[in-house]
């Protein structure tokens, strides 16, 4: 049974991150950095998910409606992940 939420939760929250991590960012370096950031978060994600099942799923439902921005949940002690996460910020600051 974890095994199968486990996979629901990297369909519905990790493969939507990775898409807008893909969409969101400019460079080609700025892509590299949110793989990185993905490959190691991932895990960390999943192993959250396992452990704390009501945060797995309203994230997984925030997520899929659009409610959790999902770059909120990648962790800014990655240097990959850090790079990103500020790169996104500025880019809302901005739109604002």
């Amino acid at each position: 049974m974890s095994d199968f939420f486990s996979y629901l939760f990297a369909i519905f929250v990790v493969t939507p991150l990775q898409a807008e991590l893909n969409d969101r960012l400019p460079s080609a370096e700025l892509m590299d950095a949110a793989r990185n950031c993905v490959t190691s978060e991932g895990p960390r994600l999943l192993e959250m998910a396992e452990q704390n099942w009501g945060w797995a799923a309203a994230n997984a439902i925030g997520v899929g409606v659009g409610m959790v921005d999902p770059v909120t949940l990648l962790s800014p002690e990655n240097a990959d992940c850090a790079k990103i996460i500020r790169v996104l910020r500025t880019e809302e600051t901005e739109e604002a």
